[in-house]
C-alpha cells in the first residue's frame, strides 16, 4: 500500500483533508493510505510520497525536502483542509499514475525513485 504524507503548516487542515482523501481512495478502489503531518517533522521515512499543501510550497521547501530524499507533490492552491479534497485526489493520482505505471505498490514505487526496499 501506498503511503501520503499530507503537509501543511502546522498539522491541523491537514487532518481534515487525509481523513477525506482515505475515503476518496477508498472509493475509488485505490487504497492508499493518507496521513497528517506538520512540515516539521517531515523526513525522508515519513512516506513513500509528500503531498504539500500549496501555502506552504515555497520553492525553498520543496528544494530542501527534494534534497534529503523526499518524493514531493505540491497540491492545487483550491485545496483547503477537507475543501478541495478531490482536486487533490486528482493531483496525486496524476503524479503517482505519471511516476509508477500501472501500479500503486509502495516497493514498486520506491523502485522507480530509486530508492532500496
Amino acid at each position: 500500500m501506498l503511503s501520503i504524507a499530507i503537509v501543511c503548516g502546522a498539522g491541523a487542515s491537514s487532518t481534515f483533508l487525509a481523513r477525506r482523501l482515505t475515503e476518496l481512495s477508498l472509493a475509488n478502489g485505490r487504497g492508499w493510505s493518507f496521513t497528517p503531518h506538520s512540515l516539521d517533522v517531515v523526513n525522508a521515512g515519513t512516506a513513500d510520497v509528500v503531498a504539500l499543501s500549496h501555502h506552504v510550497a515555497t520553492e525553498f521547501v520543496v528544494n530542501d525536502l527534494a534534497n534529503r530524499g523526499i518524493t514531493v507533490v505540491v497540491l492545487p492552491g483550491t485545496v483547503r483542509g477537507g475543501f478541495g479534497a478531490d482536486a487533490a485526489l486528482d493531483a496525486i493520482a496524476e503524479f503517482i499514475d505519471n511516476n509508477v505505471s500501472k501500479s500503486n505498490d509502495s516497493d514498486v514505487f520506491a523502485q522507480s525513485q530509486g530508492q532500496s526496499t
